[in-house]
């Protein structure tokens, strides 16, 4: 998140990653302080490492909820640390229950969010007990070599040292992160409504691209563009609103956490707007392409995309927003342009223009509109909080609730039991291979099989491609500066360094995350003088657990995305035709974003963005298993449009009381609604290829129709005519994405590929 416009020291304190590294700094730096004192140097892998796991662990969540976490992660991890260090001796119960604890866990994350991060957490910290079993181990027989006194000492060591170690560490971070989520109580919130900005801004300038008026422009690229970026904005607002609802959802929210509702409020109502289509750009730029009222039009969404960035840096830092004049001075600009080409055009009377001048002056509505919320951002307190302001909340209320969902998941069908199941046996592989081929350090065979296996194909190879090339340069860089630097305080500080470093890039930049933490380990170990014969096994040892990972995604029930592709396709459509309908209830009754209609209209983004990231997980798997791409994007771009149709409907409710042609609105309606739920149903259901044709929209009463809605009446009102006019661009539409789905079916069914459900979206 970049804050250009803030100090220094202010910008770097209000980075996102700034709070995190802190905590972490501050964890390890214990864990070396502890392990200076004189006899306790064993303790700095297994404290480090419990550090690490607890991290994490690590969910958003205001104190009380933190703590709560925090218990169950300590209850989890203590479980599994005290089990492996009992079952050690016995490699066949061990594998047993390894096997069935992973498969566990990873079912356990279907209760939610929070359950999944603790799940994870918890396998990585049993492959680090199974590591810090076996240094101690190592330990011991190197000093039974040594000394029979030292044989003695190590020969009498606590059972349950190890495992209390880990805990200790884990708890240590977990104290601190408490603390930090005390003093800093809205620092979460606030980062992610930055980031819910910032992504908002990217997508203001894409949107602002389709507005220029150049001709031999490839639009589809533009469009393909702006869907990704939609699914990256949809994908922040839904991770802001988790944030919310541990921070500020009360019955009444408090000042504070008013205000950043009324944000996200606002965030999402701008989303709204500028995800709306008015009118295919081409024809318009065509139309209009001797005025610069497109020019105009651009220029205000690119000020707009500005403010949303000087919004994010503002929330991010804590200050106060200005607005500034520069959007005010180019709304003024735009309406006197509008002002004079409608009446230019009225004196020519030029026929066949009407549509197209109402379709411009909704568009300059529309973004006149964005302009005069993002001013009112500088003071939220003066901007309405909705009367229904609930969030929903996807989180089990009651442990049945709980039962319930992980009940659901259990099917070969969803993705997540078929990940559960294709990790335990990659685990239980490796474990076998490293006592066949007696690996002395095999347990990072295991740890990087946990890392590297991802639920998808292309997650899986891609981290797999990282996590063996970040080993390699961190090994190389750990070898390089612990013999330039043999001193054990300038490694101690290396290893606080990567260790804050492997947090902060963890998300981003895995590769260089993968090298930071294996210098960690690397010094860490060489603490105890084993660091040098790490090196190789360790390269060894993490290339074959990347294989094991890579052929278990490849070969165990493979969630091949060409697979889930038509159901996401259908979902989506059907999506879009509930939001439709949600909108077209409150032209009837009265404009209001309640809770129904803000689930309508998120499930219906999250289901864009779920096609959207659908068809690039796609792109990465092999050439027979995937639908041919222009096709599929081809579909991305259409529904993207339809999205955008609606969502203008969306922007410009407004309550008609007296309508005159309700009885075409309604035929239309009853058209568009018939026709998307059998594209949906098309989709979902694959039928022959001789029933593709049946019920489809292009029936002769449909094209009838079709021909009503190109010829708005003209004693329809504003909103009549608004709303007729946004119908026909839908119907228009319907043929194409008909067609799309019929042709992608046909060559689903020439892959013999079976339909597979894909995991609910909860939004």
């Amino acid at each position: 998140m970049s804050a250009n416009r803030l100090p220094l020291f202010r910008r770097l304190w209000a980075h996102d990653k700034t709070l995190d590294g802190l905590k972490v700094a501050t964890a390890l730096a214990g864990v070396v302080a502890a392990s200076l004192l004189p006899g306790r140097q064993e303790w700095m892998i297994s404290l480090t490492l419990g550090v690490i796991a607890s991290a994490l662990a690590e969910t958003e969540d205001r104190v009380s909820g933190r703590l709560k976490a925090l218990l169950m992660t300590l209850l989890c991890f203590a479980v599994v640390t005290f089990s492996v260090q009992w079952l050690f001796p016995w490699p066949w119960l061990f594998v047993v229950g390894l096997t069935l604890s992973t498969f566990g866990f990873v079912m356990l994350g279907a209760a939610g969010e929070r359950y999944a991060t603790i799940s994870v957490a918890s396998l990585v910290l049993a492959v680090y007990t199974m590591l810090s079993v076996t240094q101690q181990n190592e330990l011991h027989a190197v000093s039974a070599h040594a000394s029979a006194a030292h044989a003695v000492a190590g020969a009498t060591a606590p059972s349950w040292l190890q495992p209390a170690l880990l805990l200790a560490g884990a708890a240590w971070y977990g104290l601190i992160s408490l603390v930090a989520a005390a003093l800093f109580s809205t620092r979460a919130a606030r980062q992610s409504l930055a980031r819910v900005f910032d992504a908002l801004s990217t997508y203001l300038a894409l949107k602002a691209t389709l507005l220029e008026p150049v001709s031999h422009r490839d639009e589809n690229a533009q469009r393909l563009a702006l869907a990704e970026q939609n699914a990256r904005l949809v994908r922040e607002l839904n991770r802001a609103r988790e944030v919310l609802l541990r921070w500020v959802q009360q019955r009444r929210p408090n000042p504070v956490g008013a205000r950043h509702l009324k944000w996200y409020f606002l965030a999402q109502d701008v989303h709204e707007r500028a995800s709306s289509a008015h009118y295919p750009y081409a024809a318009l730029a065509e139309a209009f392409a001797r005025s610069d009222i497109l020019f105009r039009a651009q220029r205000l969404m690119l000020l707009e995309s500005q403010s949303c960035r000087r919004l994010a840096d503002a929330i991010l830092a804590d200050t106060m927003y200005e607005h500034g004049d520069d959007g005010l001075h180019a709304l003024d600009e735009l309406a006197a342009a509008l002002a004079h080409l409608q009446t230019q055009l009225q004196a020519q009377a030029q026929p066949g223009w009407a549509d197209l001048l109402e379709s411009l002056a909704d568009l300059c509505r529309n973004v006149t509109t964005i302009e005069r919320l993002l001013s009112n951002a500088g003071r939220p307190d003066a901007l309405p909080l909705e009367q229904d302001s609930s969030l929903r909340d996807h989180a089990p209320g009651t442990l049945s609730e709980s039962l319930k969902r992980i009940r659901i998941e259990l099917t070969p069908a969803s993705p997540r039991f078929r990940h559960g199941l294709r990790l335990a046996l990659a685990l239980a592989t490796g474990y076998g291979l490293l006592h066949w081929l007696d690996l002395p350090h095999g347990y990072w065979v295991l740890l990087t099989t946990v890392f590297v296996c991802q639920p998808t194909y292309s997650d899986t190879w891609r981290r797999l491609g990282q996590r063996v090339m970040g080993t390699a340069l961190g090994l190389v860089a750990s070898w390089l500066f612990i013999s330039a630097f043999p001193h054990p305080l300038a490694q101690l500080t290396l290893a606080v360094v990567a260790g804050v470093a492997f947090f902060a890039l963890r998300n981003d930049r895995y590769l260089q995350a993968t090298m930071c933490i294996t210098i960690l380990v690397m010094v860490c170990f060489n603490q105890l003088g084993s660091g040098y014969a790490l090196i190789w096994p360790r390269l060894l040892d993490t290339v074959l657990g990347a294989l094991i990972a890579g052929l278990a995604v490849a070969f165990v029930l493979p969630d091949w995305q060409g697979r889930r592709l038509p159901i996401v396709m259908s979902r989506t459509v059907a999506s879009s035709a509930r939001y439709l309908a949600e909108i077209l209830a409150q032209y009837r009754s009265s404009k209001r974003d309640d809770l129904p209609y803000r689930i309508a209209r998120r499930d219906a983004h999250n289901a864009d963005a779920d096609l959207s990231g659908t068809l690039a997980s796609m792109q990465a798997e092999p050439e027979h298993q995937r639908l041919p791409p222009e096709l599929s994007f081809r579909f991305l771009c259409l529904s993207h449009t339809l999205l955008g149709y609606i969502s203008a409907l969306g922007a410009h409710r407004e309550h008609v009381e007296n309508w005159h042609h309700a009885a075409l609105i309604d035929e239309a309606d009853s058209h568009i609604q018939r026709s998307l739920q059998q594209i949906a149903e098309r989709l979902r259901l694959q039928p022959p290829a001789g029933e593709l044709a049946r019920g489809g929209p292009a029936e002769a009463e449909d094209k009838l129709l079709d021909q009503r809605l190109a010829e708005i009446p003209t004693d329809a009102g504003a909103t009549e005519r608004r709303l007729l006019r946004q119908l026909a661009l839908i119907a228009r539409l319907l043929p194409q994405l008909s067609a799309q789905a019929d042709e992608l079916a046909a060559h689903h069914r020439q892959l013999d590929m079976p339909v597979v459900e894909p995991e609910p979206i909860r939004s």
